[in-house]
């Protein structure tokens, strides 16, 4: 196709204007967040605890707890940080700049971590130290072991209470595992109704399950089962398993490696994908995603980035489910420098008129909002705009579970770096581990952002932000405030009017 075929028809453009028009945008020129305010509405919310649902779908087998994403970014998104996020209701993404090893590691964690049913669990030989035992559950992020035989057959469990005490690292694994206690095991298949009576029963934490001749095939966990009872909105598939999601980028030319590369994540047991690129309008990404969709057919493909309706088109019409909408709006991008980048309230409403027109008839479509939100508020207005969910990096950078190591800084406070994904920084990063050819003229900065507190406690300022906006909108759900909520504009003095210092 010739770039002309990408143009807008005039219906097309036409339902665009509707679109903005009802949202209360304007259709002569282009805002961002401070150029719009959302009005407010009569409301029957009578108190702010009345709101407790923010969940949002992002396509049609993936409803999200919260319509939050945490950006692929390397000071970001890491195992811990992804698991934190989504025990919270929202969504993270290994960053693709890693590499493929780094990368299907941090998949095997997150499978791993908080599960319910672990298909390959960890295992230790009795004859093992505990020095031994504690390297391999601190580089994996666990605190217990199965024990087995040299035939693969489970004969015990290493739990926390055998060496959290013990200071004698030489010991065996064989003397200190589960004392006296008697292990219990069940066949591979068993139900979680019928584990979780085992497991209580018994009082035990860990089920080994059995294959054929005994051997290890599996492990229920006691608090992965009973994960939904303390975190309801945590992001689990049908195992109890936190969600994987798969990240690569495209290059020059989509080659024979970046498929080995996804059928490696496929493999995995990713539910989602993220093609991830700064230039997403373009034939690198086209070949990509025809070449992901014409193996994968059935692969979710979150495709960005494109800040206009022409680049969201193509991408839909390329085999895109999920379209990240966002040209330099970020906290640490400067590629609005080069002269590009629409305004990014503009930017998700034309994208998001898109996806609708592209959604009639036919499988519906979606958008993310990728960066520039600042607050709750933002989040608020991406919605609006017709934004399905969001993704951030700087609103979540500040979290101690965060990728990035913590310092002090000369002022004394703990702060991270936060550190943009085209930054000088990160290109250097990157050729050090081969993902980058040739460094570029840098469109990102590094900058100090304080510790905020744990991200649990990171993610309740949010939502409770966004309850207060709920309210003064008189709307209960993600669902309502994107059909009721509708912008005014204000000049910057009404903008400035609203900071405090």
């Amino acid at each position: 196709m010739k770039p002309d075929d990408y143009e807008l028809t005039l219906a097309e453009w036409e339902f665009i204007k509707s679109f903005l028009h009802d949202r209360g945008l304007p259709t002569d020129r282009d805002v961002t967040f401070g150029d719009v305010y959302l009005r407010t509405r009569y409301s029957e919310v009578r108190s702010r605890s009345e709101i407790t649902d923010f969940s949002t779908e992002i396509a049609p087998d993936i409803q999200l707890g919260l319509p939050l994403i945490m950006a692929n970014m390397v000071c970001v998104a890491d195992a811990k940080s992804i698991g934190a996020f989504e025990r919270e209701g929202g969504l993270g993404i290994p960053p693709q700049m890693l590499d493929l090893k780094t990368r299907l590691e941090m998949l095997d964690e997150i499978g791993r971590r908080d599960s319910a049913l672990i298909d390959n669990p960890l295992t230790i030989y009795p004859d093992a130290t505990l020095e031994e035992a504690k390297k391999l559950m601190s580089k994996r992020g666990i605190s217990s072991l199965v024990v087995i035989n040299s035939e693969n057959r489970p004969i015990g469990i290493l739990s926390t209470r055998d060496w959290k005490y013990e200071t004698d690292g030489s010991k065996f694994v064989g003397d200190l595992m589960g004392g006296k206690r008697k292990l219990y095991a069940a066949k591979r298949g068993v139900s979680f109704s019928a584990a979780a009576k085992i497991l209580r029963k018994h009082r035990i934490e860990k089920l080994p399950l059995l294959g054929k001749n005994g051997v290890l095939a599996g492990l229920i966990t006691a608090h992965g089962l009973f994960y939904k009872h303390h975190y309801p909105r945590a992001m689990r598939d049908e195992k109890g398993r936190f969600l994987k999601v798969g990240s690569i980028g495209v290059g020059k030319y989509f080659t024979a490696n970046h498929m080995k590369e996804v059928r490696a994540q496929v493999r995995k047991g990713i539910c989602l994908l993220l093609i991830d690129t700064a230039r997403a309008f373009s034939i690198n990404t086209k070949e990509a995603v025809k070449a992901i969709k014409a193996e994968f057919p059935e692969l979710i493909l979150m495709v960005g980035n494109v800040d206009c309706p022409e680049g969201a088109k193509a991408l839909f019409s390329w085999g895109a489910d999920i379209v990240k909408v966002g040209i330099g709006p970020g906290e640490a991008c400067r590629t609005r420098e080069v002269a590009v980048g629409m305004p990014q309230i503009s930017a998700i409403a034309k994208c998001a008129a898109v996806a609708r027109m592209q959604s009639i008839g036919g499988k519906r479509k979606y958008i993310v909002a990728d960066g520039g939100m600042k607050n709750p508020g933002d989040v608020c207005k991406a919605l609006v705009a017709g934004a399905d969910a969001v993704m951030s990096g700087s609103l979540f950078i500040g979290a101690i579970e965060s990728a990035a190591k913590a310092n002090v800084n000369k002022q004394g406070l703990r702060v991270k770096e936060y550190v943009g994904s085209a930054s000088f920084k990160a290109q250097e990063e990157r050729l050090n581990h081969k993902t980058l050819d040739e460094t570029r003229r840098p469109e990102g900065v590094s900058q100090e952002m304080p510790v905020l507190g744990t991200m649990e406690e990171v993610i309740d300022d949010i939502k409770l932000g966004m309850k207060s906006a709920f309210s003064y909108i008189g709307v209960r759900t993600v669902r309502e405030l994107k059909e009721k909520g509708k912008f005014g504009l204000q000049t910057p003095a009404g903008l400035k009017e609203g900071i405090k210092k």
